[in-house]
């Protein structure tokens, strides 16, 4: 095992691995439909990663995007279009030489999930559902409660939570044709160092009277369906079917089971567009996160007694990638017939294997180790489909009664969105250079980082392309790192430290001069761990824009009800909270991973949801020394600029904004010389109270230059006052 956390390299806080965020989704009534057993679906929402969860094992057609919300926590959600390893859909069982009671014949290869020809809606014996330990908070805004559903059932009662610290679990039990029960539970967690990946825990069952030869359990999955949050405003371009794709556990020494893949460059585009930089936002990488799943657990043999189920290392025996038309096209030939089943029982992967594999075992090659700079340069890839992380568990011969289990996490991690921006900045400036302390990074390679030895860049990449790139790369450690911990959660049953719970009730209202926040938690107050309270905020509605903690205290922040006044001065901006309750893991708790005893969790963000906005109101007032000029300096490119319904009201990006004005006053504008550039009766028709908004024209219709200027505040009794500002185009 090897992982190195980015915030080693980046002196810790200096560089916070901060994730962009939607949060809460809202897919019709956001609890289980009210349908047939069969037909029913529900959301996993509690973490970064948020998943549609079908009972019958197929797709579900999950839509997040209506429960956005402008943060920067980082959620990815899988579309579900496709039934995927997510939730446990999507899964195929195999069976050689199997007798089809509904046909009376002989199958020579048979292939079925849940869902097949024969039973189109699958059979559920146990419904789905959907328990939480957590409910939202009551969130009222300038005096209005919002309204926001529950994606589960709120069940603090349920058993599970007594004995595990997850905080969602969702469960069904189904079958199969061949006789095969699935019974699939779905955990997450909402604290900060477990949020961004959930666990699959599946156990199979023969309950048929057939014994299954040649049975393998085989599944795939991709980020290729995924909404982000990040990336959605202002909107950026990026295709997600481009992607590198690797599996980590197939070569002796390797410690962990990993199935990762990242963003690619567009071979059709010259230049080199890894993590999608976006020039005409600053810069920023909208793609510079991983997905991945990793086996946790894979039975050894089939068991009839859990206590003798044992793990196998080398499960999956089989893994590959490609575009399924393109991986059945490339089919040599099969003694079964069945161009699946090729792939499937690793006839594929011994065609196409990876350089050094565990003998007796079949992996397939990774696309970012063959030398080339196209992701589709290999023989199951293609520039237009998805390209799938496939593995097989098997073969096992299953007699009646006997049972297998299998675990995975299913996950997404990264250099992170914060750090992409800063980043992609220096990317775009030309300035970019390689990590700090790069080659202390165990496995760095001083030309591809932590890529492969032989990844290659594309043709004409420049020197600050591949130091960009390289960065991404440490995305790899982070893959690493989210892994161990989910292995470590499962080899802890399920008891790693537990979160505090959210606020019971918050109360933002805007004030005279300020924002109030009030908020009560006495759950979070009366956990062992009790560390205080922090407050995030964000100015405007664009995800280019990260929270900031305004308000941070320690465990002897108890009371009935907390009130927090912030004195914020973005007039008429859109404003967003986060209220955060905090907990820290004792230095001696022997469930919490090494690396996290000692340290402060916090109270889930994507269980306040905050896509409600407050606009500070500014009210006029006679002390001029409190006049305010916002920005300063003024930059094109501060977000505040960009769009009106988000930030300041701006034309064109242009708006600087006079605050805690007198109620009359005249405001003239002087460039550094002493040059009368523009006057401004203060109120001027539309403007209210103790602001005043100017578009940084001249009096005759002229952008100004950058510079210095002084703008004096005159009242009509004679005081004056004078400020100066600076404009940056």
């Amino acid at each position: 095992m090897r992982f190195f956390r980015i915030a080693d390299i980046t002196g810790g806080g200096a560089a916070t691995l901060a994730f962009l965020v939607l949060s809460l989704a809202v897919t019709g009534s956001n609890a289980l439909a009210q349908q047939t057993p069969e037909l029913q679906t529900t959301a996993i929402t509690t973490g970064k990663l948020w998943l549609g969860m079908s009972a019958n094992g197929s797709k579900t057609n999950f839509d997040p995007t209506r429960g956005f919300f402008p943060n920067d926590y980082g959620i990815a959600a899988d579309r579900a279009q496709y039934p995927q390893a997510f939730t446990g859909a999507g899964i195929n069982l195999t069976a050689t030489h199997w007798f089809n009671p509904l046909t009376d014949s002989i199958e020579n290869v048979a292939i079925y999930s849940t869902v097949t020809d024969s039973m189109p809606k699958g059979k559920v014996l146990v419904p789905l559902s959907n328990y939480v330990r957590y409910k939202f908070p009551a969130i009222q805004i300038n005096g209005s409660q919002t309204n926001v559903a529950q994606f589960g059932t709120y069940n603090p009662s349920y058993s599970g939570f007594q004995n595990h610290t997850y905080d969602e679990v969702a469960e069904v039990v189904d079958s199969t044709i061949l006789g095969v029960t699935m019974d699939r539970k779905v955990y997450a967690w909402s604290q900060n160092y477990n949020d961004n990946y959930v666990i699959t825990d599946v156990v199979f069952t023969n309950a048929g009277g057939d014994t299954l030869d040649s049975l393998y359990i085989n599944m795939q999955e991709t980020g290729g369906n995924m909404f982000y949050s990040n990336g959605s405003n202002p909107s950026g371009q990026f295709d997600p079917t481009m992607s590198w794709q690797h599996y980590y556990g197939g070569r002796p020494g390797d410690s962990m089971r990993v199935f990762y893949e990242y963003s690619a460059d567009n071979p059709k585009i010259a230049g080199d567009d890894m993590g999608a930089p976006q020039a005409s936002q600053n810069g920023r990488l909208i793609n510079p996160n991983m997905h991945y799943f990793a086996i946790l657990h894979a039975s050894a043999e089939p068991y009839t007694d859990s206590s003798k189920d044992a793990d196998d290392p080398l499960q999956p025996k089989v893994t590959y990638m490609g575009v399924a038309t393109a991986i059945q096209s490339s089919q040599i030939s099969d003694q079964y017939g069945s161009k699946s089943f090729y792939a499937i029982r690793g006839a594929y992967s011994d065609a196409n294997p990876m350089p050094g594999e565990i003998t007796g075992t079949h992996h397939g090659f990774n696309n970012d180790e063959l030398g080339t700079d196209d992701y589709t340069n290999n023989p199951g890839g293609q520039y237009e489909g998805i390209s799938y992380r496939t593995c097989s568990f098997g073969p096992y011969t299953f007699y009646p009664g006997q049972k297998l289990h299998i675990v995975y996490a299913s996950g997404f991690a990264g250099i992170g969105y914060e750090l992409g921006q800063q980043i992609g900045q220096l990317w775009l400036d030309g300035t970019l250079t390689d990590p700090p302390n790069a080659s202390q990074i165990p496995g760095w390679n001083s030309n591809t980082g932590l890529f492969p030895s032989n990844f290659q860049f594309p043709s004409g990449a420049t020197s600050a392309d591949k130091a960009k790139d390289r960065w991404i790369s440490l995305g790899i450690d982070s893959v690493m790192l989210s892994a161990w911990r989910a292995k470590w959660n499962f080899d802890h049953d399920y008891n790693i430290p537990q979160a505090p719970p959210p606020p019971q009730n918050a109360s933002i209202t805007p004030t005279a001069g300020s924002i109030q926040i009030s908020w009560s938690d006495p759950a979070a107050e009366a956990m062992p761990g009790f560390a205080g309270y922090r407050i995030m905020r964000r100015v405007s509605n664009l995800d280019t824009v990260m929270y900031q903690p305004i308000y941070n205290s320690d465990s002897t922040d108890m009371a009935a009800t907390h009130t927090f006044n912030d004195s914020i001065g973005y007039y008429g901006a859109q404003v967003y909270y986060y209220i955060q309750s905090k907990a820290r893991i004792a230095y001696d708790d022997q469930n919490a991973d090494p690396t996290t005893r000692g340290k402060i969790i916090y109270s889930g963000r994507a269980l306040y949801p905050n896509y409600y906005f407050v606009r500070p109101t500014n009210f006029a007032q006679d002390d001029l020394s409190k006049i305010r000029i916002v920005p300063n300096p003024y930059n094109i490119r501060d977000p505040l600029l960009y769009k009106a319904e988000g930030g300041l009201g701006a034309t064109d990006g242009r708006a600087l904004v006079f605050y805690n004005l007198p109620q009359t006053c005249t405001i003239k504008i002087y460039t550094e010389n002493g040059d009368l550039v523009q006057t401004i009766h203060h109120p001027t028709p539309g403007q209210t109270g103790g602001s005043e908004t100017w578009t940084l024209l001249t009096s005759s219709q002229q952008v100004i230059y950058s510079g210095v200027y002084i703008a004096v505040f005159e009242t009509p009794d004679g005081r004056i006052s004078y400020q100066k500002f600076l404009v940056v185009r």
